[in-house]
């Protein structure tokens, strides 16, 4: 009998798993800490939901990092696990917006109410504490949505405002997710509608035109 041939490699070559990051609709969200992103990648980002204006062409960024402690026994030189002993997940994105909610989470401070006038005037203290946000991302590539979102975040890095004759002044933000009960982040990777209701669509119009 000729030798069993090992079984073929799982998974696929899939030009379709590709994910290019175009933002689906304003892309960017921000809430009150605790509040939940959408359930699925079809919903709308419904109120306390806001929108949070233009980005930078370069988009957000997600970031992770992790710290390790190696576990080495007497008996050896090399060791027998690594132990994550600290995580941290980030979003970095620079904003082209300026009002009284984008000055205030890049100067981590409370939002100021303009006034009649227009007048916004946002005082930085160093007696005010660190404020909290949810943010959510949404990207989208022909029949694919990426969703990823914090319940609990808050600023843990801000770049520089450079004021430049020509270019839009930027706020360069970064948000660190904060435990919400053990969890970091909600990934959601899924089609752009409810699947249901296109088959329901699909099965009416094939009515429709068995009628016809």
């Amino acid at each position: 009998m000729p030798p069993a041939q090992p079984a073929p490699a799982a998974g696929a070559i899939d030009p379709t798993e590709v994910q290019i990051g175009t933002p689906n609709g304003p892309g960017l969200y921000v809430a009150p800490a605790g509040t939940e992103m959408p359930e699925n990648t079809w919903d709308d980002w419904e109120d306390p939901w806001r929108i949070f204006g233009y980005l930078s062409e370069d988009g957000p960024t997600v970031g992770q990092s992790t710290d390790s402690t190696d576990i080495t026994p007497w008996q050896s030189v090399v060791p027998i696990r690594s132990i994550i002993t600290a995580r941290s997940v980030t979003l970095q994105f620079v904003l082209w917006q300026l009002n009284e909610h984008t000055l205030a989470m890049y100067f981590d401070t409370d939002v100021s109410t303009p006034d009649t006038d227009g007048l916004l005037n946002m005082e930085v203290r160093s007696d005010s504490p660190q404020h909290l946000y949810a943010v959510g991302i949404d990207a989208a590539d022909a029949e694919r949505v990426l969703r990823i979102g914090f319940t609990r975040a808050s600023l843990t890095d801000a770049g520089d405002m450079q004021i430049e004759r020509g270019s839009a002044v930027p706020l360069d933000v970064t948000l660190s997710a904060l435990d919400d009960s053990g969890l970091l982040a909600n990934i959601l990777l899924g089609p752009p509608e409810d699947p249901d209701e296109a088959r329901r669509a699909a099965r009416s119009a094939a009515k429709s035109a068995k009628v016809a």
